[in-house]
């Protein structure tokens, strides 16, 4: 399940004795905005518990080519995460969801950039969420957030690192590619389409 850019900004005729379905569904944009909002919260307050209870008990979160499922995985993923930065500190941007009237799962995107502290080291990024929402017993949870970067970077070698494929540099690490844009259907067909005009 993908978002649709092509309707979630459209805006549905309210037919009479609709309006209670439709001010739910405003209820439940909300409620998954309001997720998406306290997700970062958690990560940088170090909250493993609270963090870990947004996702489904099937829940999944994907990064790096690596999948963590279930909340037993999914708390020694963020745990590992918190230790591994000493600090995190994470700014969402804009947050786009697609849910259909009286739907129970729901799709969006979530865009941010974020700071953390690796061994003394300040680095940026900037990310992509791609999730994946089901209510769950009065709340909406995570049931899939895949997080991709368009660039990770320590603070020093943020001007040297943002050409190329290669711009996700975490510290003692290799480098590796980036996902976002190069990885997105539209930044592929647009790529096709100019190599057609090459040749």
């Amino acid at each position: 399940m993908t978002l649709d850019f092509n309707t979630v900004n459209v805006s549905p005729r309210i037919e009479a004795g609709s309006e209670l379905l439709h001010v739910q569904r405003l209820a439940d944009v909300q409620a998954i905005q309001q997720l998406g909002a306290i997700y970062p919260i958690l990560v940088d307050s170090h909250d493993l518990n609270a963090l870990v209870d947004l996702f489904a008990q099937d829940g999944t979160f994907l990064r790096a080519g690596h999948v963590h499922t279930g909340r037993k995985e999914l708390r020694e993923f963020f745990a590992q995460i918190m230790r591994t930065y000493s600090m995190t500190v994470h700014s969402v941007h804009s947050h786009v969801v697609d849910l259909a009237l009286g739907a129970k799962t729901a799709v969006g995107v979530q865009m941010g950039h974020g700071e953390v502290a690796i061994k003394g080291q300040r680095c940026l990024a900037a990310y992509r969420y791609d999730d994946e929402y089901r209510w769950v017993e009065g709340r909406w949870l995570f049931a899939r957030r895949q997080m991709r970067y368009e660039y990770f970077s320590s603070h020093d070698a943020l001007g040297s690192s943002l050409a190329g494929r290669q711009r996700v540099r975490v510290p003692g690490t290799a480098p590796r590619d980036a996902e976002i844009p190069e990885e997105l259907p539209s930044h592929l067909g647009a790529q096709a389409a100019r190599n057609e005009r090459v040749q």
